[in-house]
C-alpha cells in the first residue's frame, strides 16, 4: 500500500512538472507566485507533497548520520499541518502581497508554515 501511495505521489509530481514545463523553462525550477496562481488545486497538492516527499527521503536516507537540517526541520514542522493548510497559507501570502509574486513558493512555505526561516522585517524582501 505504501508503494502505491509513493507511486501516486510520484505520478502527480511528474504530471505537475510536465503540465508546467513552459512556466518552469522561463525561470528554471524555482517556482514563484506567477506559477502558483496558474496551478490547479491538484497541482498545488502535488507540489506540496513533492517537496514533503523529498524532505522525507533526505531525512530517511541520512540513516545514522545527522539528516540535512532543512529537510529534518521541514518534516518536523509540517507534521502539525495539513496539505490544505499549507496551500491556504501560500494562497493567502500571494493574495496579500501581489507585489511579491517573484517570491519562490518554497520560501513562502518555509516562512509562513515553519519557524525555520523567519520572515524578513516589513518592507524588506
Amino acid at each position: 500500500m505504501k508503494f502505491r501511495s509513493i507511486a501516486c505521489v510520484s505520478a502527480l509530481v511528474m504530471l505537475c512538472a510536465l503540465a508546467t514545463a513552459a512556466l518552469a523553462a522561463e525561470k528554471g525550477f524555482l517556482w514563484d507566485g506567477t506559477h502558483w496562481k496558474d496551478m490547479s488545486p491538484d497541482l498545488k497538492v502535488a507540489y506540496v507533497k513533492g517537496i514533503g516527499n523529498m524532505a522525507d527521503f533526505e531525512t530517511a536516507a541520512a540513516g545514522s548520520a545527522p539528516p540535512p537540517c532543512i529537510s529534518k526541520g521541514f518534516v518536523d514542522e509540517l507534521k502539525t499541518k495539513t496539505i490544505a493548510q499549507v496551500i491556504a497559507e501560500v494562497d493567502k501570502y500571494y493574495k496579500e502581497n501581489p507585489g511579491k509574486m517573484d517570491m519562490p513558493v518554497i520560501a513562502v512555505i518555509m516562512q509562513r508554515c515553519t519557524k525555520l526561516c523567519p520572515a524578513p522585517p516589513a518592507g524588506k524582501k
